[in-house]
């Protein structure tokens, strides 16, 4: 891409200096009577601007052709790889899934206090793989810019939906619960499963809590935990790949999520708490 954007830019100096040329040019033909001497001069300028117009022309055109090219292998690339994680996504699912219900099974049949607690780490440790499975999952539909599938759904279809996943996530609702937001669910899901991983894995959170109410014509999903908060800057926060320390992740999750809610056309906000840390999502609200 770096090379691309060279050539256009060699080729635009070219064709500013042939115009500039071609101007003085024409001011040296005006300058030329009609005597023998000087038509051949004429011709001999004539030549000599046509020539030019040739060559510039075919850089025009070669660095056009190069631009396509390259923009189209950069394309290309970028389908193979969102299409490698479609497709890893897909196939892991399944498994991951399997493996999830047998540990649970095992954790309700054991007594073993050791073996249990064995078991328990297993499976906080699959969940952790099913989650970075899903990020992989709207990454690659990210990249290849593929739709939501937008509803209407009341808070209290939200809240009965989303406790099943989050047990222990603490709602605070100050709204009526058959107040309606236009959203994916399983995209939203997806975002709060982000946020709370993350409260837990790296804010050391054991307490969550998320708390709906209205701003305007938006309705708000402010989500707050007890842990360590977060002491860098904020804006960074949703770029991807990018550390913030040496226990912080990959900055995908963040990332995601902020893809996710401006495709809702919703926003994103951190804003300041005397603890812990908070993150407020916005939607439309559905009259």
């Amino acid at each position: 891409m770096f090379f691309s954007l060279a050539w256009l830019s060699l080729t635009l100096s070219l064709g500013v200096w042939w115009w500039i040329l071609g101007f003085r040019q024409a001011k040296t033909i005006s300058e030329i009577s009609m005597s023998t001497e000087r038509k051949f001069e004429l011709g001999r300028v004539n030549r000599m601007l046509q020539l030019e117009g040739s060559f510039f022309l075919s850089m025009l055109t070669l660095g056009g052709v190069t631009l396509a090219v390259l923009s189209y292998r950069d394309h290309k690339r970028s389908k193979l790889i969102a299409d490698f994680f479609s497709t890893v996504t897909h196939e892991m699912k399944t498994p991951i899934a399997s493996l999830q219900l047998q540990i649970e099974v095992l954790l309700e049949d054991t007594k073993n206090i050791e073996l249990k607690r064995k078991l328990e780490k297993i499976w906080k440790e699959n969940q952790r793989i099913e989650s970075q499975m899903g990020n992989a999952f709207y990454l690659a539909s990210l990249m290849q810019g593929e739709a939501l599938y937008m509803e209407t759904i009341t808070l209290q279809e939200l809240k009965d939906s989303y406790s099943h996943h989050e047990p222990d996530l603490i709602w605070d609702v100050s709204l009526p619960l058959d107040k309606k937001v236009y959203l994916d669910k399983k995209a939203f899901f997806a975002m709060l499963k982000n946020l709370t991983d993350n409260a837990r894995r790296h804010g050391k959170a054991n307490l969550i809590k998320l708390m709906i109410f209205q701003e305007k014509n938006k309705i708000c999903f402010l989500l707050e935990d007890n842990g360590e908060g977060f002491l860098g800057n904020k804006k960074y926060l949703t770029q991807p790949f990018l550390r913030h320390s040496k226990t912080s992740g990959s900055g995908i999750g963040l990332y995601i999520v902020k893809k996710l809610i401006e495709k809702m056309k919703g926003k994103i906000e951190f804003p300041d708490s005397s603890y812990g840390f908070q993150v407020k999502l916005c939607l439309n609200e559905v009259s």
